[in-house]
C-alpha cells in the first residue's frame, strides 16, 4: 500500500485546507495509506472519522531554521516511508523539502493556492534545483504567472490541478431568515473570512446602491469582524445583511441564496465561487485571476472591477430584475465537465504515486 502524508499544520480552516481534507478522503478510499500533519487540537476532529487516515499532531511548525522541527520531520517521514509528501502551506516548503530529502522521500509536492512572491534565494534555488521539489497550482493563471516571473520553473516541476468539486443533491431545506413571508426578498450570498483580502468592508457602499428588497446573507468568521459589523451597523443597513458566522454545512446557505457576490481584492481560484456554480446559482466576482479563468471571462458568471462597487450593485440589480439571466444547468455542467471531484483525485493520483 503506497503511503502520502500531507503537511497542513494550519490554525485557520479555509479552501487549502479543505482542499486538502478532500484529497486525503478520497485517496484513502482508493486504497492509500494517508497520514495528515496538523497542529494541536486544530481541526482534528475533521479528519478522524476518515478511515486509512492517521492524524499526526505537532506542537509548532517552527520557522525555516527550526533544527528540532527538522529532525522531528525526518525521523517522522523515516518512520512512515512514504512514497510522497504534500506540502499544503508556503511557509512549510523549506523544512519539509529537506526533511523528505533527507528521509529519502522520492516525490515532493508543495502546493500553492494563490499569487505569492517566489523570491529568488538560496532557499528556493536548493528547494527546486537541488531537493528537486514540484509545485502543485489550482489555475492555468497561477501557473502562467509563476513560469512568466520565476525562473525556477518549467513544465516538468510545475502543474495544474483543478480543485475538484460534486453536484449537490437537490434539497428543498433553505434558512429561515425573514418574518414577514410576504416580502419579496432577493438574497445575495458572501462567504469567506473577514479579512481586507476578501473585500467584505466594501458591503455597505453595494447594500446602499440596490434596492431595498435585496438582502445578503454571510457565512464566515474573521479578524476583522467585528470592525465590519461595526461599519454596516453605523450604516444603517444592518437589518439587511444576515451574518451566520461559521456554518459546517454550507449547503443550506448556497440553497437559500439567489446570488453569490464574491467582492475579492485578490484570490486564488476560490472555491466559494466553484460551489456556488456547482449549485446552479448566478454569480458576480471580482477580476481576480482564478475567477476570471472560472467563469471564463464572463460566459459564466459577471465580472467586475476590484472595489467597482457601483458595478457589482448595477450587477446585482439586474439579474434580481431578470434583465441579466444565466442557465442554472449551465452552470452545473460547467463543474462537472472541468471541476470534477473524479478528474482531481485522478490527476492527484498520478502526480502523487506514478513512477518517476
Amino acid at each position: 500500500m503506497d503511503k502520502v502524508v500531507f503537511f497542513c499544520p494550519s490554525k485557520t480552516w479555509g479552501g487549502v485546507e479543505k482542499n486538502v481534507l478532500l484529497r486525503a478522503k478520497f485517496l484513502a478510499d482508493k486504497g492509500y495509506k494517508v497520514h495528515i500533519v496538523l497542529l494541536k487540537n486544530h481541526f482534528t476532529t475533521k479528519f478522524e472519522s476518515l478511515k486509512n487516515v492517521e492524524i499526526i499532531q505537532i506542537n509548532s511548525r517552527g520557522n525555516d531554521l527550526n533544527i528540532f522541527t527538522l529532525f522531528n520531520y525526518i525521523k517522522l517521514l523515516k518512520t512512515i516511508k512514504p512514497k510522497a509528501v504534500f506540502v499544503a502551506l508556503k511557509k512549510d516548503w523549506w523544512l519539509v523539502s529537506l526533511a523528505a530529502h533527507f528521509s529519502k522521500v522520492s516525490n515532493t509536492i508543495l502546493y500553492l493556492g494563490i499569487k505569492r512572491k517566489i523570491k529568488t534565494s538560496i532557499k528556493y534555488k536548493l528547494v527546486f534545483n537541488t531537493l528537486k521539489a514540484k509545485v502543485l497550482v489550482n489555475s492555468d493563471s497561477l501557473k502562467k504567472h509563476l513560469l512568466e516571473t520565476t525562473s525556477y520553473f518549467n513544465n516538468s516541476n510545475l502543474f495544474r490541478i483543478y480543485n475538484g468539486f460534486q453536484i449537490p443533491e437537490n434539497t428543498i431545506e433553505k434558512l429561515n431568515l425573514v418574518e414577514n413571508k410576504s416580502e419579496n426578498i432577493f438574497f445575495v450570498g458572501c462567504a469567506g473570512r473577514f479579512s481586507y483580502q476578501k473585500g467584505f468592508d466594501l458591503l455597505p457602499e453595494i447594500i446602499k446602491n440596490v434596492p431595498k428588497n435585496i438582502h445578503f446573507i454571510h457565512i464566515g468568521q474573521g479578524p476583522l469582524e467585528e470592525e465590519i459589523k461595526t461599519k454596516i451597523k453605523d450604516a444603517g443597513l444592518s437589518h439587511r445583511i444576515h451574518f451566520l458566522g461559521y456554518l459546517a454545512d454550507s449547503s443550506i446557505f448556497f440553497n437559500s441564496i439567489d446570488l453569490f457576490l464574491l467582492p475579492s481584492r485578490f484570490e486564488g481560484m476560490a472555491n466559494v465561487l466553484n460551489e456556488a456554480l456547482s449549485h446552479g446559482k448566478p454569480v458576480i466576482s471580482t477580476k481576480v485571476d482564478g475567477s476570471c479563468e472560472l467563469l471564463d471571462y464572463g460566459k459564466y458568471g459577471i465580472l467586475t472591477d476590484i472595489e467597482d462597487t457601483y458595478t457589482m450593485a448595477d450587477a446585482i440589480t439586474k439579474i434580481q430584475s431578470g434583465e441579466i439571466k444565466f442557465d442554472s444547468k449551465k452552470q452545473k455542467e460547467r463543474i462537472s465537465s472541468t471541476f470534477s471531484m473524479e478528474k482531481m483525485i485522478s490527476e492527484t493520483e498520478k502526480l502523487l504515486f506514478a513512477t518517476i
